[in-house]
């Protein structure tokens, strides 16, 4: 969830205040054995490529499979929609980016989206890291307005993660526990909600969310509607540890295990946050550049919130070793973002796709503000509404 440079000023802090008790803890804990995490069974890459969730059908695609796996996506996609008399015509989409706090920028867009009557429903709503908390929620529509406004303007840290800087820097898998935020999924993310998101995909609606599988090093797009209407008695954990997995910073947040099968053979796979892979999933990578691509999404619409600020932002870069590291990745993330736009835009203008992008402006990139301070993601959150009201005035 987190960007980068707040992750290395979280990062900086914790190394700093923990350095006077790491060096005596860590021989006493290395002795006693601190790793917290049981050994994982090895695995193959034949092993992986066969694995399944078991008890599931086809609820997951790799992010970057090839053309025809994500055809035969898409023609389930089409044949589904065919099936309902009021989803004619051309797919329309919802994409949220990665961006940790900076999620209040989309949860207040939604928000203030909706105050304008002018929302429309997306046939497809895809999510990735904070992206995914908020993505069930934008699929299922202004009813669940009240939930986004908790989720980014009612909370602190303390709701989202436990600092526990030892174990991560004697062996184990992070520097924090995410019990805070497990419990926070768990709260909005009930059977109700399943049953609601499982009745849009009947319709022919589709929610995704994209993990990463660190053991592949590829991005994973689950199907969390085909997850909802599965009618798997463990449907409801699995759901809910598919979200947790997005927005599982590395290093930072404990990875979530997923157990498998691969030809009658178990093993757990290790999914960590999406934006590991790429900030945003908005078009499969196969169709945007496959000969046949336009085939269900020509002429369409494509609406991409983007939870940060995309264009360069010039700072005066101090000789520190996290604040140069912080700045090194952001902006190596933020080029592969602007890249990543640049193809959209390509593959829109060539099949008359409306792409509509809406991001926080540089005033988003707060130098002092803390991790998920409840003030700035408040800012954000107004900043986000005031974006879509005026987006709408701009339409009239």
């Amino acid at each position: 969830m987190a960007s980068a440079h707040v992750m290395a000023r979280r990062a900086q802090a914790m190394v700093v205040q923990s350095l006077r008790t790491v060096v005596g803890l860590a021989m006493v804990l290395a002795l006693a054995g601190c790793a917290t995490w049981p050994d994982r069974m090895p695995a193959t890459a034949q092993m992986q490529a066969e694995a399944r969730v078991a008890g599931y059908g086809d609820i997951r695609i790799w992010q970057d499979a090839d053309v025809s796996e994500w055809h035969v996506w898409r023609d389930g996609l089409v044949e589904a929609r065919s099936q309902t008399a009021d989803r004619g015509g051309p797919v329309s989409m919802l994409a949220i980016s990665s961006g940790s706090d900076k999620g209040a920028y989309s949860a207040g867009f939604l928000v203030g989206w909706t105050r304008t009557g002018e929302r429309p429903g997306f046939d497809v709503v895809s999510g990735v890291s904070t992206g995914a908390l908020i993505a069930p929620f934008a699929f299922l529509g202004p009813d669940y307005d009240h939930v986004l406004r908790d989720l980014y303007t009612g909370i602190d840290a303390s709701d989202i993660y436990r600092i526990t800087p030892i174990e991560g820097l004697v062996g184990g898998p992070s520097l924090a526990d995410t019990a805070p935020l497990e419990e926070l999924i768990a709260r909005y993310a009930d059977l109700p909600l399943l049953d609601a998101i499982a009745a849009e995909h009947a319709k022919g609606r589709r929610l995704l969310v994209q993990t990463t599988n660190l053991d592949a090093e590829r991005g994973v797009v689950w199907d969390m509607g085909a997850i909802a209407a599965s009618g798997a008695p463990d449907r409801l954990a699995l759901f809910r540890r598919i979200l947790l997995a997005s927005a599982s910073i590395p290093g930072f947040f404990p990875p979530v295990l997923i157990d498998v099968v691969a030809d009658g053979r178990a093993f757990r796979e290790m999914h960590v946050d999406g934006g590991t892979t790429s900030s945003l999933f908005a078009l499969p990578p196969a169709i945007v550049f496959s000969p046949d691509r336009s085939d269900g999404f020509a002429k369409g619409r494509l609406v991409i919130l983007y939870n940060g600020a995309i264009s360069p932002t010039y700072r005066t870069v101090e000789p520190r070793t996290f604040t140069i590291m912080e700045r090194a990745l952001t902006a190596s993330i933020k080029e592969a973002d602007r890249r990543s736009l640049r193809q959209l835009r390509q593959f829109a203008e060539t099949n008359e796709l409306a792409l509509e992008v809406y991001a926080a402006g540089p005033e988003a990139e707060a130098e002092d503000a803390d991790l998920f301070d409840p003030d700035y993601m408040q800012r954000l959150f107004q900043m986000g509404m005031a974006d879509a009201e005026r987006a709408a005035g701009a339409d009239e």
